[in-house]
């Protein structure tokens, strides 16, 4: 259960910094936060899959 709350933490935490320093960045490395960002949300669908299925 701590492990939940900590993670949640850090989600919030990151996106409240990620919030604060956006307009800062160069769109390079906006599209590569972006591109992190989708690719994970992308493989993580797979492996729910994969976790469904077995």
């Amino acid at each position: 259960m701590p492990k939940y709350i900590i993670i949640g933490l850090l989600v919030v935490i990151g996106t409240f910094i990620i919030m604060n320093h956006w307009p800062k960045l160069k769109d390079q490395t906006k599209n590569r936060i972006l591109m992190i960002i989708f690719g994970i949300f992308f493989f993580s669908i797979f492996v729910l899959l994969y976790l469904l299925m077995f």
